[in-house]
């Protein structure tokens, strides 16, 4: 979100290469030519990092992720992972000459009266971990779904232009369950989405692999959809239903077509037994 305030702002622009705003990519060509709206889709053929260790270990930096190799060509892998993030956040920096923190607090989370808590820092310097990292009531996590829902606009003040919302669900072109930092309704269909949800446009059969379907998908009821990325929505599932999905499978849905906005929070560590299908299932009436 705070990089499309920073488009609105002139700041940066999703289809310009990442190069632009980061000179030292220009040194390797894949990344010279990763653009910005492939690191927010997660296709940058950039390593991705791993989520468990957010940073890359305590005492990484958001350099160690700026400075991650590419390992494929972009467009063509779908890697769920903390670095893309982070990098945006240093692109953030480099354009605007201020704190990430500072820009998006004065920019959006001030205006629409939202208090974030960094929990996680890079330990090396002392920066957010943009994956993970922040924390807000639920209170404040329904107030960010609403101004989702209603456009970019937060008690009648626009604070995004109209067309700019739209931007973080159009489906990545390797992962249709993925827009931009955004799970769309197809990710519903996957228990642990960063941990599951992996294209590779070389690997064998190409398509989307869900590790459950891998393993026999042991508790699937007769009948039910297949849960998996290839897997169909059940049919009271609202199509245009999209998600943030937060540690420990803390939620927040946004469903336009329904005028609703759902914020789902729990304990971290029982994350694992969360399943969205059956909640959704529960709160919009439908047979999860």
């Amino acid at each position: 979100m705070a990089t499309l305030a920073a488009v609105a702002d002139g700041l940066v622009r999703l289809d310009q290469p990442v190069a632009a705003y980061l000179p030292d990519w220009n040194a390797d060509p894949r990344k010279a030519a990763v653009t910005v709206r492939q690191l927010l889709s997660l296709e940058s053929g950039v390593e991705a990092g791993n989520p468990a260790t957010g940073c890359g270990g305590p005492s990484a930096t958001w350099n160690d992720a700026v400075q991650a190799p590419a390992i494929a060509d972009p467009g063509t892998q779908f890697r769920y992972g903390p670095f893309p993030f982070i990098t945006m956040g240093a692109v953030m920096e480099r354009v605007q000459r201020r704190s990430f923190a500072d820009y998006l607090e004065d920019r959006l989370l001030k205006p629409l009266g939202i208090t974030v808590e960094w929990r996680l820092t890079c330990g090396g310097d002392g920066k957010p971990q943009l994956a993970g990292g922040a924390a807000m009531t639920a209170r404040d996590w329904a107030t960010f779904g609403e101004f989702v829902r209603q456009g970019g606009v937060h008690q009648g003040k626009r604070l995004l232009p109209e067309p700019q919302i739209p931007e973080l669900f159009r489906p990545a072109s390797r992962n249709p369950a993925y827009g931009l930092s955004w799970w769309l309704a197809g990710a519903t269909l996957l228990k642990q989405q960063g941990e599951e949800f992996v294209q590779d446009e070389g690997r064998r059969g190409g398509g989307l692999r869900d590790r459950r379907a891998r393993t026999g998908a042991r508790g699937t009821r007769p009948g039910a959809p297949r849960r998996g990325a290839a897997g169909t929505l059940p049919a009271w599932m609202p199509a245009d239903l999209v998600m943030a999905a937060g540690m420990g499978s803390q939620r927040l849905y946004v469903i336009p077509s329904r005028e609703l906005v759902v914020v789902r929070m729990g304990p971290i560590q029982r994350g694992r037994r969360f399943d969205d299908v059956a909640f959704l299932g529960t709160v919009l009436g439908g047979t999860p």
